[in-house]
């Protein structure tokens, strides 16, 4: 459906379009290690969501978006695009591909700001760049709108779903994933603040195999504040501090970063544990921010979150992260960069807590001064070390009987 839905808008946008468009966008990063057998070697503490990134990631990864800006004479826009992603273990061929978005939206169809979408897509994504930690993003197929303007408020809405078929116990019978996501956005001079509400259901279904699943949702709600005048106000200079507090239950426990077009393997764990997710609770507060001057820059990130998911996943723990990236440069091509990152998670089910603190630094070779210009080229030293209870849960096999490890590599990091 929305692959027909997007050739329909493209073909009658071309015919009368007042103005007609193509362009790119996207996102690529390539890293090997310039030691042996560790060319996929990370360090993650377990339980932790995310990890400090620099000169600690194991895949290949790119985003190719393709899109198309149709401009009517009565001023309406329309905007298509077709992404693909694609990942490979690091020196390794592609072994995932898939279609993150599909989607049309139009513009200017009323006096206010207000666009309306339909397809699969990323709906306003919020991330740690640090630590690539995606804490507010909602993303599948469906429809909605974007900012209609309220006077004081804007409001976003969108509708998610998925006709989800496990094909372990079905023969050709579904059950049907939603989600409602609204949101709420007062803008002021200096930032904006966000008021997230979400609700899933997951229907109920009989298969033919005898076995069935009951119907269970669950809620999210978030409260997120954007200032870009702090660092101005504090050091005068430019940057931006985000701060989002977020807490969920039962379905909805992923606090408002769900994919609801892929939850198969989720369908079948709810056939093992019943109605058990109901029971589920998890909240989350995070902060991060960056700012910089023309010699030097910071990126930093604070997550604090707590996850009771006992019944349904055997998981009850709580997890802190704490970091930073500093940035210096020494020329508008090259610029030195320190990464110090710490995560502790304590796992209340097996009574343990793990620490891992993760170091690293790089250099940095770029066309455009900037810490958050690309592409660059990024030569690095990457070390971890964890407490004694992890060990053999870190770093794969190379270094299942240590408490510590290394890695020096090069990565090509580039997005436009």
């Amino acid at each position: 459906m929305n692959k027909v839905l997007f050739l329909l808008l493209f073909v009658t946008g071309s015919v009368f379009a007042f103005e007609n468009s193509f362009g790119t966008h996207g996102y690529l990063r390539i890293q090997t290690s310039l030691q042996d057998q560790k060319e996929n070697i990370c360090f993650k503490a377990p339980g932790a969501n995310t990890k400090y990134r620099l000169g600690n990631e194991c895949e290949t990864w790119g985003e190719l978006s393709l899109f198309q800006d149709i401009k009517l004479d009565n001023g309406v826009v329309i905007h298509n695009e077709f992404m693909p992603v694609f990942s490979a273990p690091n020196n390794k061929t592609i072994d995932y591909f898939r279609t993150d978005q599909l989607y049309s939206e139009v513009f200017n169809l009323f006096e206010n700001s207000v666009s309306f979408w339909v397809g699969r897509r990323w709906h306003q994504r919020f991330d740690s760049h640090i630590t690539d930690y995606f804490f507010f993003a909602m993303s599948g197929d469906g429809f909605g709108m974007n900012k209609l303007d309220l006077g004081e408020v804007k409001l976003s809405y969108s509708f998610m779903f998925n006709n989800i078929d496990p094909a372990t116990i079905s023969e050709g019978e579904d059950t049907l994933f939603t989600s409602h996501d609204l949101r709420l956005l007062k803008e002021f001079e200096r930032g904006e603040l966000t008021l997230f509400l979400n609700y899933m259901q997951l229907d109920g279904q009989n298969f033919h195999s005898g076995e069935k699943i009951n119907a269970v949702d669950g809620y999210a709600i978030g409260l997120m504040y954007k200032d870009t005048q702090i660092f101005k106000d504090l050091l005068g200079l430019e940057g931006t501090n985000i701060a989002g507090l977020f807490y969920g239950e039962g379905l909805a426990r992923g606090l408002g970063t769900y994919t609801p077009y892929l939850q198969e393997p989720f369908v079948e764990d709810m056939i093992n544990k019943g109605n058990a997710i109901e029971d589920s609770k998890a909240y989350r507060f995070i902060n991060y921010n960056d700012f910089q001057s023309t010699d030097w820059g910071v990126m930093s990130n604070i997550v604090y979150e707590y996850k009771d998911d006992a019944s349904f996943s055997n998981t009850k723990q709580t997890w802190f992260s704490i970091g930073a990236r500093p940035y210096w440069f020494f020329h508008k091509n090259v610029r030195a960069l320190v990464e110090l990152g710490y995560d502790t998670v304590d796992d209340k089910v097996k009574n343990e807590k793990y620490n891992l603190l993760k170091t690293g630094g790089a250099l940095e070779f770029a066309l455009v001064k900037g810490i958050w210009k690309r592409p660059v080229l990024r030569l690095f030293y990457t070390h971890a070390s964890w407490s004694e209870n992890a060990k053999g849960l870190i770093g794969t096999d190379y270094y299942a009987d240590k408490t510590s490890g290394s890695n020096l590599g090069v990565q090509l990091e580039y997005w436009w």
